[in-house]
């Protein structure tokens, strides 16, 4: 047996590792081989009851929703999710929590013994990848859980993910979709939004955010195609209403029932509409479900999701990393500031590369009000490439005072400077950023 999981996962990012890195080949993302190695392993993936998500964002926090209902239900959940901030533990939870080492150590022991073999049955193909072991790992950690549920979210796309193994989930989620990783999934936005749709299944029904309508079409049409029953929020839900408690309480008004006050541990309204999908799928999943209390979703939060650690003065980490989900976090960001602490904000930002950094200096710097004004610019780790001086020379264009200071333990202690007692600092551009940061410990 591994001595620690921490071997465990060392060995498995001793492999090829495609999130590390854009490659641009879509031959590099395949099934059969993941199909493969679950068959040799008694197919873990369909030992329980799945709820699989696909999009662009909001996939983690919209899981953990989802989660969190039907465990107040009485059932037994397994999340599986990526990426992670501090360490590959992140990325399974049980309950809400994180899942016993024990068993933890006894399923990478199973597959560890087993792989070899496996991997000599896949025909001559190249062996396992870090995010196929991961994957794998998960399926079988659950299964030796007993989990009643698994809910599942896609690494990359959704048609050639590690995940799109299930032979028939309960059902399918998708979040927003926006334009990303466009070198792999395509170059237009209906590209992507094929992609994500390669999740769905015959007769599985879908859950789906509100989209573009271009979007939204090629959705609608990939449903039918596959006799899928298709619910779009915008169906169901009228708006999503702030009440004056501030970013973490929001009323519900839904179309054919009572309106709904919920409050959430994670601030913003893309936070409560990501509440809001998980609850209308809940709902139509297990009809039995209507009654449950809302009250627990104040209890959901997740690393680096909107993740306030230190009041005085406000600083918050979010991972966000797409033009409209930056957008959200400095709006739910600015409410919480107040007006004139906002005036003198600090942002830290990191992004990798392939991501849209043009467009997201735009969103959040410049002259305009609930804008930031002066930015820092740093490297979002070692675990993805990236371009930092690149990027400051995107937010250098809004007009906003700019400072590249690619070492992040530098970055972050520039900002500490100029922050003082009073100046409240938003972290953002990507999970990798938030995870530099909270490594230091904030």
């Amino acid at each position: 047996m591994p001595a620690s999981l921490d071997e465990v996962f060392s060995l498995f990012e001793a492999r090829t590792n495609l999130e590390k890195g854009v490659s641009g080949k879509m031959r590099e993302y395949r099934l059969d081989r993941m199909r493969e190695l679950c068959a040799f392993f008694g197919n873990p993936q369909d030992a329980c009851g799945v709820i699989h998500l696909a999009g662009s964002k909001g996939k983690g926090s919209t899981a953990a929703y989802i989660a969190a209902l039907l465990e107040a239900g009485g059932a037994r959940v397994g999340v599986y999710s990526s990426p992670h901030l501090r360490d590959y533990r992140e990325r399974f939870t049980l309950m809400g929590e994180k899942f016993p080492e024990r068993a933890a150590l006894e399923t990478a022991h199973e597959l560890l013994q087993g792989l070899p073999e496996a991997e000599k049955c896949l025909s001559g193909r190249s062996p396992a990848t870090t995010f196929e072991l991961l994957t794998l790992f998960g399926f079988m950690l659950f299964r030796r859980l007993e989990c009643q549920f698994t809910v599942l979210e896609c690494g990359l796309g959704g048609r050639l993910d590690a995940t799109n193994v299930v032979s028939r989930p309960l059902a399918v989620l998708i979040t927003p979709v926006e334009m990303e990783h466009a070198e792999i999934l395509g170059s237009r936005l209906t590209d992507i939004a094929g992609e994500k749709a390669g999740i769905f299944k015959p007769g599985v029904p879908v859950w789906c955010a509100r989209q573009s309508p271009a979007v939204m079409k090629v959705l609608r049409r990939r449903a039918k195609a596959m006799g899928a029953a298709f619910y779009g929020l915008g169906d169901s839900l009228r708006r999503v209403c702030g009440c004056t408690s501030g970013v973490f309480h929001w009323r519900l008004e839904w179309r054919d029932a009572p309106p709904e006050i919920i409050m959430l541990g994670m601030g913003g309204k893309f936070q409560a509409l990501n509440a809001a999908l998980a609850i209308a799928a809940m709902r139509g999943i297990i009809p039995a479900s209507s009654n449950i209390d809302l009250g627990l979703l104040a209890d959901v939060r997740l690393p680096g999701r909107f993740q306030i650690f230190r009041r005085s003065p406000l600083m918050v980490l979010d991972g966000a990393h797409t033009p409209r989900s930056v957008g959200g976090t400095a709006a739910a960001f600015a409410a919480l500031a107040g007006d004139c602490s906002f005036a003198e904000a600090i942002l830290l930002f990191g992004c990798a590369e392939g991501k849209n950094h043009k467009q997201m200096a735009r969103v959040l710097a410049g002259p305009g009000k609930g804008q930031f004004k002066h930015v820092i610019v740093s490297t979002p780790g070692t675990f993805k490439p990236s371009d930092p001086a690149a990027v400051a020379e995107s937010f250098k264009r809004t007009g906003a005072r700019v400072e590249l200071v690619p070492n992040p333990v530098l970055a972050w202690a520039r900002v500490l400077e100029l922050a003082g007692s009073a100046r409240p600092v938003l972290v953002t551009g990507s999970f990798y950023m938030a995870a530099e940061i909270a490594r230091m410990g904030g």
